[in-house]
Formats: structure tokens, C-alpha cells, sequence
């Protein structure tokens, strides 16, 4: 039996071409970010900051995967307010924006979810708040690991860059506790754990920035391969490998 045709709805296919047309038109940060501090690629991360390099440009599908954990956070944010004793900050008390800052020369930038505190499960301990909306897979990993690891060592096993968001996180607040929320496409399932400052990782990472930040020219490659894997995956292959 013949396949029968996908049929592109041009109404939704000309949603798409806007997406990615405004999103093109957006400036590229300028300085180095929390959550990406922990990418292993000093290279990627170096690149990244340089608005002269160019980058592959965000589909709309990535697009909208942004948008909906934006929109995740806020209605994860409301469901936590809705536990007794629960207070969570999402908003810095004296400009109104997020909680966050920037260090070295401003050079550096970052900005938590919020704090909570009054989590059943340790009522006085603050903890840094973040959220993460992901895919059904990366989310039944989430799972597992909680059930074989225990929930102290589920971030740091389940995502790296997550983990030293997390510790750097911890450290510019002075806390020592993070908890993390994650939720499928929508909110519809959710899961959470919760992890231990280490203090000694976050201090390396902010000097690893430190570094990345003041290197004149581009760091040493993840792979001189330009076949490999992690560096076909990444936004700034053609500019690795061919250009730059």
C-alpha cells in the first residue's frame, strides 16, 4: 500500500519561518553564563561570547522547546505556592528581576529560578530552586537514576552541566542546598531531587570561567575530529572546524 503523503499546513509552516526569523534578529549574549559553565568544550564556550563567530541558527522546534519551559517554570512556580508552608522567591526584592548577578567585570552572568524554602522534606533549609522542562527520555532517565542513586546524586548522574549550574548556583548564594523540579512538554508528569552544595567543584568552575574569559585566542578542541560525535552536535562546528 502506498505511503500517503505528509501534508505541510502552511499556516503553521509560515509560525515556524517567524519564529526563526525573530530569533535571528535577537543580539547575542556578550558574556558567559552559569548554566553553561559546565559544557566540557572550553572552545564552545569561548565562541559563544564572540558575536563574530558565527552559529547555527535555532530551528523552530528548538525554539519552541524554550518556549515551553519558560512557560514550565512559571506554572511549576505556582503549583509549589500552593503547598502549606512553602515560600518560594522568584524576583529579586530591590530591581524586581530575577535573582542573579554578574562577576568579573561583568563578564559573567547569572540568574537562579528562585529560593525556596519550606520543602516537606526539610522545612528550614533554603534551597536555589531551578526548573527544567525536558523530553519523555531524558525524563524516564531522570526517574531511574532517582530510584537507583537516591536523590543526592541524581543531578550530578543525570546531567553534568545541570550539576555545576547547580554547585555554582549554590556558592554565589552562600546556600547549601539546590532543589530541582522537572516536568514533561506541558507540566503533565513532574519529579524533583534535591542536592548537596560542594563548594570545592564550584570554585573550580568560577576559575575555569576566570580562564575561558581572559584566553586571547580560542581554546584547545574537545576533538581535532571534526567527525566526532559531540562536536558534530554543536552549534559552532563549521566555525571549529572550518574557520575559526
Amino acid at each position: 500500500m502506498a505511503l500517503i503523503p505528509e501534508v505541510c499546513d502552511p499556516t503553521l509552516a509560515a509560525i515556524d519561518r517567524e519564529l526563526e526569523r525573530r530569533k535571528a534578529l535577537e543580539p547575542r549574549r556578550s558574556y558567559l553564563g552559569a548554566s553553561a559553565i559546565g559544557d566540557e568544550c572550553e572552545r564552545k564556550l569561548w565562541y559563544s561570547i564572540r558575536p563574530e563567530v558565527p552559529r547555527k541558527p535555532f530551528n523552530a522546534a528548538s525554539i519552541k522547546r524554550f518556549d515551553d519551559g519558560h512557560r514550565g517554570e512559571a506554572i511549576m512556580a505556582e503549583r509549589l505556592r500552593m503547598v502549606p508552608g512553602v515560600e518560594l522567591w522568584t524576583e529579586d526584592d530591590q530591581t524586581g528581576g530575577q535573582i542573579g548577578g554578574t562577576l568579573f567585570e561583568g563578564r559573567f552572568g547569572w540568574h537562579v529560578d528562585g529560593v525556596i524554602r519550606g520543602l516537606l522534606q526539610s522545612p528550614e533549609t533554603p534551597h536555589v530552586w531551578e526548573h527544567k522542562q525536558v523530553g519523555q527520555k531524558k525524563f524516564d532517565e531522570f526517574g531511574k537514576l532517582k530510584s537507583s542513586l537516591g536523590e543526592k546524586l541524581t543531578l550530578q548522574a543525570w546531567d553534568p552541566v545541570y550539576y555545576a549550574q547547580a554547585v555554582v548556583y549554590m556558592e554565589l548564594l552562600d546556600l547549601t542546598r539546590h532543589f530541582l523540579t522537572v516536568c514533561t512538554p506541558g507540566g503533565r508528569d513532574h519529579n524533583a531531587c534535591r542536592t548537596e552544595a560542594n563548594p570545592t567543584m564550584a570554585r573550580a568552575l568560577l576559575a575555569k570561567a576566570q580562564r575561558i574569559l581572559s584566553a586571547g585566542s580560542p581554546p584547545a578542541r574537545l576533538s581535532e575530529r571534526p567527525e566526532y560525535f559531540k562536536c558534530k552536535m554543536c552549534d559552532f562546528h563549521e566555525a571549529c572546524h572550518q574557520r575559526y
